[in-house]
């Protein structure tokens, strides 16, 4: 299906751009009938359903990004991922015939948008959700994902990593999203060298990241990527892999949406920690919101409610899973840092996730319809983010293998 891109030249209304007058803007320019709107995502774009006069059932993406909305939550990340998209068609089709349709594209002065056609579907996540015995079923869809997405995709080409690459775009993007973050949260928080989570003593964040950085620079280097590889994707979190609702649907009956919008040369050990972290953190942060108690520099956080049967075990399962993927030792065989640099991904991927939830203003119910702010949202991935690379910075400061079981429980033990 060729997209159809389009410039929108409407006039902004008095105020300036919102999502609503953008969305009325993009229904009037391609007659359709505006329906429900999806709230099922992390992004700040708006998403509905809608219909088309010949009756084709649509979902409709637009953003208009708040003020100071971080890299990643922009314009020119939104309007880079159809590009993205065309280039895997030319780089991996194979991969590229797994990402849903982008049937239009519009850009307005200030906003964009995107449709698609809808697909009826779950997240990949959803089998855990069901009940414990749904982490066979996970681990089933989650093989097809990793043919997909990095054996057919990732893997088609190979790229000499830069130096200093996990310090500038793996630990760099959390310290450049820092200062939205210390506008948002309590200035005794955000301005202490040292603070207690869950009982720890821990440093600030930023103090561990630039001891990682510096002092521990050679260890850091040592997690380094071997190569990276083709901009598959970038932003594999579990509600960006669509299972097919039909109930005779294969493994790989999946479609993928929202890569990160680049068409740079990516490690693919960026994405499965993506996906471990959102079994961890964000998929039961977004659906359950936090509990944090304390101020100042003690806090107890943890999520507000037992929902998630799979959750623990697909997590704890999860790098033994990788590692025993034939096809994934195989492409790594000459990268054997790779699972500790996947645990320090997965834990910068927490903490840089703080300053993007301030740019999520959609409303975010829990199960009891009780909303989370996104403050709320920033300062408990921020507390459970100190936590983890507290914890991982010490271990990889002694010699031997990084314990993965003990470091991950030190987010298990907050799930019910």
């Amino acid at each position: 299906m060729p997209t159809d891109h389009r410039r929108v030249a409407a006039a902004p209304p008095p105020g300036g751009w919102t999502g609503r007058a953008a969305l009325a803007a993009v229904a009037d320019t391609l007659g359709l009938t505006v329906g429900e709107e999806i709230l099922d995502g992390g992004s700040p774009a708006r998403v509905h359903r809608a219909t088309t006069a010949a009756g084709e059932e649509l979902a409709v993406k637009v953003l208009v990004p708040a003020p100071g909305a971080v890299d990643g939550h922009d314009l020119v990340s939104f309007r880079r991922k159809t590009h993205q998209i065309e280039l895997l068609h030319t780089l991996a089709p194979r991969l590229a015939a797994h990402y849903l349709p982008v049937a239009h594209v519009l850009d307005g002065d200030g906003w964009s948008a995107c449709t698609t056609p809808f697909y009826d579907s779950a997240d990949l996540a959803a089998p855990l959700r069901a009940s414990a015995q749904g982490v066979g079923e996970f681990f089933h869809r989650h093989t097809a994902l990793v043919q997909a997405l990095v054996l057919d995709g990732y893997a088609v080409r190979s790229h000499p990593a830069p130096a200093g690459h996990l310090a500038d775009v793996v630990v760099g993007r959390f310290l450049r999203r820092l200062p939205a973050l210390a506008r948002a949260l309590p200035a005794d928080l955000m301005n202490a060298g040292r603070l207690t989570v869950n009982g720890v003593p821990c440093e600030a964040p930023r103090l561990v990241l630039e001891r990682l950085t510096g002092r521990l620079a050679d260890r850091l280097e040592r997690l380094a990527p071997a190569r990276l590889m083709a901009p598959a994707h970038g932003d594999a979190n579990t509600r960006n892999v669509l299972l097919s609702a039909r109930p005779d649907a294969a493994a790989a009956d999946f479609k993928l949406i929202d890569p990160r919008g680049s068409v740079e040369p990516w490690d693919p050990v960026y994405d499965l920690a993506k996906t471990l972290f959102s079994l961890t953190v964000w998929d039961p942060a977004l659906r359950t919101g936090f509990s944090v108690r304390g101020s100042r520099h003690d806090y107890r956080v943890g999520f507000r409610r037992p929902v998630y049967p799979g959750y623990r075990a697909a997590i704890h399962r999860f790098l033994p899973h990788l590692a025993s993927h034939q096809g994934l030792s195989a492409l790594f065989h000459d990268d054997p840092a790779w699972r500790e640099r996947l645990l320090l991904t997965h834990d910068l991927h927490v903490l840089a996730e703080a300053p993007c939830r301030l740019s999520d203003r959609k409303p975010k119910p829990d199960l009891d319809g009780r909303d989370s702010t996104p403050a709320e949202l920033a300062l408990g991935h921020y507390l459970l983010g100190t936590l983890l690379i507290n914890d991982l910075a010490a271990r990889l400061g002694r010699p031997g293998d990084v314990d993965a079981e003990r470091h991950l429980a030190l987010v298990t033990d907050q799930l019910p």
